[in-house]
């Protein structure tokens, strides 16, 4: 099957300070690689966004935005039509969580939707129940675009970005390793929709 888009997720972590200087590294890895669609998140500061959309012009790019610090920001190459949304209902009641970052394309006459996300982080209760609330939702949300699809399951749908899966460390034995917590998602909520994991070319979150 010809390859039909490139997506490129990538946590650039606390993207702000000499701006100048990792702007110019980030774009040289973007270039290099030369994704169709990308994401970048831990993004600080506006003049970030205002240096990246200067110095790669041959991208529409959108860009989170709320009381959170760290903003998400995604771009896609000018051929293609792309429409970008904001979903606040992913920050799961939590005013601190970055929202998700909705941003639909259209190639060869269909609708790619990708939902970026840079979830709760945390190997405590809560930063586990946040993230799989926040997994909950992600998954479900196909059910959502399949509301506007012709047929069940139609909808061209991909959930991603800096899932933080890294399990929960608790006493007395009830203790859930990252593996673990990947497996939840692939075998109860992603299955419930008929999605499933694909595999990324570089292991690290």
């Amino acid at each position: 099957m010809a390859k039909l888009f490139s997506v490129l997720s990538w946590n650039v972590e606390h993207f702000k300070g000499e701006v100048e200087k990792r702007v110019e590294d980030v774009t040289t890895q973007i270039k290099n690689l030369n994704p169709d669609v990308f994401a970048l998140y831990e993004v600080e500061g506006k003049e970030v966004f205002g240096a990246l959309t200067s110095k790669m012009p041959d991208y529409s790019f959108h860009i989170t935005e709320g009381p959170q610090t760290q903003e998400i920001l995604v771009a896609a190459k000018n051929i293609f039509t792309s429409f970008f949304t904001q979903k606040l209902e992913f920050k799961s009641g939590n005013q601190y969580l970055r929202p998700g970052a909705l941003l639909t394309i259209t190639a060869t006459n269909e609708n790619y939707s990708f939902l970026f996300l840079h979830t709760k982080s945390g190997n405590d209760p809560l930063g586990l129940g946040l993230r799989d609330d926040m997994f909950k939702r992600a998954c479900s949300f196909r059910t959502v675009l399949d509301k506007n699809a012709s047929t069940k399951w139609s909808s061209k749908y991909l959930f991603l970005g800096d899932l933080n899966t890294m399990g929960m460390d608790y006493p007395y034995g009830k203790s859930i390793n990252a593996k673990t917590e990947i497996k939840k998602l692939a075998e109860k909520e992603a299955l419930k929709v008929k999605m499933r994991i694909l595999k990324k070319d570089e292991p690290a979150s």
